[in-house]
């Protein structure tokens, strides 16, 4: 009898051990899970898709919100500075278009934001941006390459009829203003929206 008790303390222990190795892999799965969770949400946020079909290879293709805001902020933050210069009336409606899109002034894309909004990107930054519609927009449903399309597209043209620009210079965008929309249509046209 003097073995059991040893015997039975160390299975206790055992069962523990395992239990709580479980228990960790579990705990984890469940975090990422949630995470997972979290950056689906936002995606769909962001590009007003509700669709799991559609959102979980975007996922798995590691297209995350922060990158999707680059998505539909940067055309905006391109039309603004396409005259290379970003007046007041241009710089409330580009945060109004943070706002509407959910997006954390403290998060990673509300930073590059200001930055965006503080000093002139590269002027590359219309062709990057065309290249990653051109691939993204492939893994989206007809309907919503279009709903996108229209939703960038509006926001971008309000950028160029912005009233103190508008008011200075006359109706409608600067020859520049023109150029970067027409870069911005091109990017769908040529990837089938």
């Amino acid at each position: 009898m003097s073995f059991s008790k040893p015997l039975t303390e160390r299975e206790k222990a055992l069962e523990e051990a395992f239990f709580r190795e479980q228990n960790a892999r579990l705990i984890e799965s469940l975090k990422a899970k949630k995470a997972q969770n979290e950056q689906q949400e936002a995606l769909s946020r962001v590009l007003g898709v509700k669709d799991d079909a559609v959102l979980a290879p975007l996922l798995g293709l590691g297209v995350r919100a922060e990158s999707v805001t680059a998505l539909v902020l940067a055309p905006l933050v391109a039309v603004a500075w396409a005259d290379r210069q970003l007046d007041d009336d241009e710089r409330r409606a580009i945060v109004a278009a943070e706002q509407h899109y959910g997006i954390d002034p403290e998060s990673e894309a509300g930073k590059l934001l200001s930055t965006w909004l503080e000093a002139r990107p590269h002027e590359s930054l219309i062709e990057v941006w065309s290249a990653y519609v051109k691939l993204l927009v492939k893994s989206l449903k007809p309907a919503e390459r279009e709903r996108l399309r229209s939703e960038i597209l509006e926001r971008s043209s309000r950028i160029a009829r912005a009233f103190e620009k508008s008011f200075l210079r006359g109706r409608g965008p600067t020859q520049a203003e023109a150029a970067v929309l027409a870069k911005i249509e091109a990017a769908f046209s040529e990837a089938g929206a």
